[in-house]
């Protein structure tokens, strides 16, 4: 089972759909019940027959006992979680000087915070448990296990409007740097990847004349799409 956090639209619902078209069972965790049931409908229309019907989970990543329950909970229903995939996000955008620390820590908590109690509780619940049982000797079975974060394009190049954002999209490319020394021994392939602007619910925010700037801005001068970055993950998760 592989989860994807934020699986209810946008990023998300692009990759748990792309993974669950490639067979894989997709645990999809979502603070919004209702979008999280559509989304699951979505998906059900388009895997193949042989394929694994979703789980929905709803949790917000940002509250550490809604992680430890919906964690346990698939590991309960699936027996196993071999892929994460750290989608969920928001945005509060406003200037530094009229930036409030409520917003500035509700941005951080799920960007950063959702990432780093996801990661923890997938390997507390289930992977340290089967390295310990192998007598701390490495997880060298064959599973092919992964976790995919998220950073941004504006962790390096700064977004007005985006501090919050932008600090906790650097953060997580070190917090997925120091995971991937920390799961060496789970065999765990850890990466991060870094979207410029996707055309997604987040970014329809910004209004029509500030995404037509931001796809000038880029090389092919068009934004993402979804699916793109959905592509990306998928290649990550199964390299083979």
């Amino acid at each position: 089972t592989h989860i994807v956090t934020g699986a209810a639209q946008g990023n998300g619902f692009a990759i748990a759909q792309a993974l669950a078209r490639h067979g894989a069972q997709v645990a999809m965790v979502d603070l919004d019940k209702g979008r999280l049931e559509e989304a699951k409908a979505k998906i059900q229309q388009v895997v193949p027959k042989q394929g694994v019907s979703p789980l929905i989970v709803q949790a917000n990543v940002s509250a550490e006992g809604d992680v430890v329950r919906a964690v346990g909970e698939i590991l309960e229903v699936s027996g196993c979680i071999n892929g994460l995939v750290n989608t969920a996000g928001i945005t509060r955008d406003a200037r530094i000087t009229k930036k409030s620390l409520a917003d500035f820590n509700l941005v951080l908590s799920v960007h950063l915070g959702g990432t780093f109690l996801f990661t923890r509780e997938v390997a507390v619940q289930h992977w340290h448990p089967l390295f310990k049982a192998k007598g701390d000797q490495p997880l060298d079975d064959g599973v092919n296990r992964f976790i995919v974060n998220f950073s941004s394009v504006s962790a390096r190049n700064g977004n007005v409007g985006q501090v919050d954002y932008t600090a906790a999209k650097g953060a997580i490319e070190a917090v997925t740097r120091t995971t991937a020394r920390e799961f060496s021994n789970y065999r765990v392939r850890v990466n991060a990847i870094a979207p410029g602007p996707v055309n997604t619910p987040m970014l329809a925010a910004i209004g029509e004349q500030g995404i037509a700037a931001m796809s000038r801005a880029t090389l092919l001068g068009k934004i993402a799409r979804p699916e793109d970055i959905a592509a990306t993950v998928l290649g990550i998760a199964c390299p083979k």
